[in-house]
């Protein structure tokens, strides 16, 4: 198996949106169904509640599409959100504005948020999506971050991750103070480098690599070897 660093995962994405013009909000569709594929495998029921912390960047976007799918199925998605919608970037944005439409339940969380009452909202729910930092964590997460972190491990559910558990440094393995501790990974597009190394395990747990439609060609640019193999 191959593992990518930040910096090359991100020059993939780069080279499929510039060179071979795939919308970047195509990418994010893709994690999403990926997402919300590998909570309806882990789920019985279609009407079980979801809960979907979404963090400020692309990787909160995905969590976005994630929630529509999951509520196009039938289940009973909410979604905690950390980034007040005029600030976000168009992708995420874009997927947020169309959740407001759909009536999603949508909770806004800051500094200010009640913690103990958002972890006694969550024993009425299934199971949490962790969308809230991707691979671009290179700092100690801070709050609110930090507190949504601790409810969520604290919560007993399983917990799925988007490309990478929040709190884990993607390329060393290393937690920055504080990480999700995931029943199952769903990375995008390729392996990251850190999940490697054994001490990331206890948080990656089961590594699911979903495919986002990067090109085949766009991947063979960095390595000279079959995909499919």
């Amino acid at each position: 198996m191959r593992f990518v660093t930040a910096a090359q995962m991100k020059q993939l994405d780069e080279l499929a949106i510039y060179t071979y013009g795939i919308p970047s909000i195509i990418l994010m569709e893709n994690a999403g169904i990926a997402c919300a594929n590998e909570v309806v495998k882990r789920t019985k029921s279609k009407r079980a509640k979801i809960a979907i912390f979404c963090g400020i960047g692309n990787n909160g976007g995905d969590g976005f599409a994630a929630a529509r799918h999951l509520h196009n199925r039938g289940y009973q998605p909410t979604v905690f959100f950390f980034q007040k919608p005029e600030k976000m970037k168009l992708d995420p944005q874009t997927n947020f504005n169309i959740l407001k439409k759909m009536q999603v339940p949508l909770v806004y969380c800051s500094e200010d948020t009640q913690w103990e009452n958002l972890a006694k909202t969550l024993k009425s729910f299934r199971l949490i999506v962790d969308a809230i930092f991707g691979t671009g964590l290179t700092r100690p997460v801070l709050e609110p971050f930090r507190s949504a972190i601790h409810v969520m491990n604290h919560s007993r559910l399983d917990i799925i991750a988007v490309d990478v558990p929040s709190g884990l440094n993607s390329d060393t393995g290393e937690v920055m103070g504080v990480c999700v501790r995931a029943k199952a990974t769903v990375t995008l597009g390729l392996p990251k480098k850190g999940f490697s190394l054994k001490k990331a395990h206890r948080y990656t747990r089961r590594v699911v690599v979903a495919d986002i439609s990067i090109p085949t060609e766009v991947i063979h640019q960095f390595y000279d070897f079959d995909v499919k193999d």
